[in-house]
């Protein structure tokens, strides 16, 4: 549906227009014809001299001079407050009680571009209030007819277009201006017109945070120019703007006011289209959460779904699936959701992500040529953004060359992060080759043997920290994970480095070992991550 911009001519009706009526042609503008385009929404007569209290943005003020008959150069205090107030313009009717202005005063009112009309003798006030206020009428009427035509015609668009990108689209056209629309992810819509100045997305999200509603500035390349912020209605949305750029025309009252009544259906449309992105949603996580688990059966049945859910499966490249692995604290149910929505819109189609046993499970797709390392690296990049820099691992499962073989490598993933939070690495990807000897203590079956194994030096450990209400043990665990650095140890203990000394050398006395003998404390330290990565045999 294509929508052109309306030819309405000048909006509004200005302080030039004023010579136009009859009643007032032999007006004479004496002073701050630079501001003859200021319009004119009522007008106010002045006859006593503390008239500021009660002038209103907009007005024409006229007056017989009677207020200042005897002191003249009172308009010079005068003629800046009514500037400062938003008043139009100054009608004098001189002769009577004023001879004339003083040019004092012309001249700031020039300074000024306050406009200044030296109004007939002849003139009666009741014939300029109705001659003006009758056009300003019936200009707001036009007014309110161009507004109420372009909120149907835009209504229509957006009931049978294709969704807010062509209603953007209409709404450039229509205004001949660029237009913005900024959701509360930060998210950017932009019409032609905005597309084509190459702006940088930061500058529009600052806008929300330095910049109130209404009219704002804006640098656009080596331009500044004016912006009207509206928000976007609707409860859900209150943190999205609607912006006019001020760019090829200047901005009118009625394309403000376009763009305040739009709002409202832009935020309805909104909250239809994030409805229907949540359905979309469930199915395509239901569809990667069985994908990965391998509750789909028949390649058909793989192919069929994801074709439906918007998820083609990829030919020829390789796969790999990953959980994220939080380094100092899982986050809420919630972050994690707007994490994943995130990972969704920035990274797609390269990595699927869904919630999976209440941890982010990543799917990468990766050309013949590629790494995973790239894609990786993007995706721990918007999380860090996020959560914080250096705040989560990803955990990623072996290379899989077929869709159906998917369930192996998110097995592999598992695998790898419990294993990575039991040994507490923290590099950035974490994939098999990190792991060494771990692994294998991971794979060990879990019989009486190796219990024992495992028993032998830990149960003295728990039973001697039950009896003496110590630490031997979780001092010992945290010695080998620093290294067997003990100032380290004392320092995540919040304790002297002389009890970390001590309690490892009862450790060893207890359990027979020479601390000085590396296959001992070897021996040690695989009996510990075996009696960790074994909870039923706690």
């Amino acid at each position: 549906m294509a929508i052109s911009r309306e030819t309405s001519g000048k909006i509004g009706f200005t302080c030039g227009d004023i010579l136009l009526i009859p009643d007032l042609q032999d007006a004479v503008v004496l002073a701050g014809a630079s501001g003859m385009q200021r319009a004119i929404h009522r007008v106010n007569v002045m006859e006593v001299p503390d008239v500021i209290d009660w002038v209103r943005p907009g007005e024409f003020l006229i007056t017989s001079g009677f207020p200042f008959r005897d002191h003249p150069e009172v308009l010079l205090a005068i003629i800046p407050q009514l500037a400062e107030k938003g008043v139009a313009a100054l009608g004098v009717k001189t002769k009577r009680f004023i001879d004339h202005i003083p040019e004092q005063v012309l001249e700031l009112a020039d300074q000024l571009g306050f406009p200044i009309l030296e109004l007939p003798a002849s003139t009666v006030f009741s014939d300029v209030v109705r001659g003006i206020m009758e056009r300003v009428l019936v200009q707001e009427a036009r007014e309110l007819s161009l507004l109420q035509s372009r909120f149907q015609k835009l209504s229509q668009q957006l009931l049978f277009g294709r969704g807010l990108e062509e209603f953007v689209q209409a709404l450039d056209s229509m205004l001949d201006n660029p237009i913005v629309l900024l959701d509360d992810a930060d998210h950017l819509l932009l019409s032609p017109q905005a597309a084509a100045l190459s702006t940088d997305p930061a500058v529009w999200s600052g806008l929300r945070e330095f910049s109130n509603l209404g009219v704002s500035f804006v640098t656009v390349g080596a331009r500044r120019i004016r912006v009207y912020i509206s928000e976007v209605g609707g409860q859900r949305h209150q943190r999205c703007l609607l912006m006019l750029l001020e760019w090829n025309q200047e901005l009118t009252v009625v394309d403000q006011l376009t763009i305040d009544r739009v709002g409202v259906l832009v935020g309805l449309e909104m909250i239809n289209a994030q409805a229907r992105r949540e359905v979309e949603s469930k199915y395509v996580d239901q569809f990667l959460q069985d994908w990965l688990s391998g509750r789909i059966v028949t390649s058909e049945d793989l192919l069929i779904r994801g074709e439906a859910c918007g998820c083609p499966m990829p030919e020829g490249r390789r796969l790999y699936a990953g959980l994220v692995r939080w380094l100092d604290g899982k986050p809420q149910a919630r972050a994690l959701q707007s994490a994943m929505r995130r990972l969704r819109a920035r990274l797609a189609p390269h990595i699927h992500v869904t919630l999976l046993e209440g941890e982010l499970a990543l799917l990468l797709s990766v050309a013949p040529e590629g790494e995973p390392e790239a894609v990786l690296a993007q995706a721990l990049s918007e999380l860090g953004d996020v959560f914080g820099v250096g705040s989560c691992s990803i955990c990623l499962g072996h290379v899989v060359q077929h869709t159906h073989l998917v369930q192996m490598s998110y097995q592999d993933a598992r695998k790898i992060h419990a294993i990575s939070a039991i040994c507490d690495f923290r590099e950035p990807i974490i994939d098999n080759r990190r792991l060494g000897v771990f692994e294998l203590l991971y794979l060990l079956p879990d019989n009486e043997e190796v219990q024992a194994y495992a028993d032998r030096y830990v149960a003295p450990l728990l039973a001697y920290d039950k009896k003496h209400k110590t630490m031997l043990l979780e001092t010992v665990k945290l010695y080998f994970r620093h290294n067997r650095n003990v100032k380290k140890t004392s320092q995540e203990l919040f304790t002297h480095y002389n009890t970390v000394t001590y309690r490892i050398e009862r450790a060893c006395e207890l359990l027979g070992l020479r601390q000085d003998e590396g296959d001992d404390l070897l021996q040690l330290q695989l009996a510990l991550k075996l009696h960790e990565m074994r909870p039923a045999a706690k």
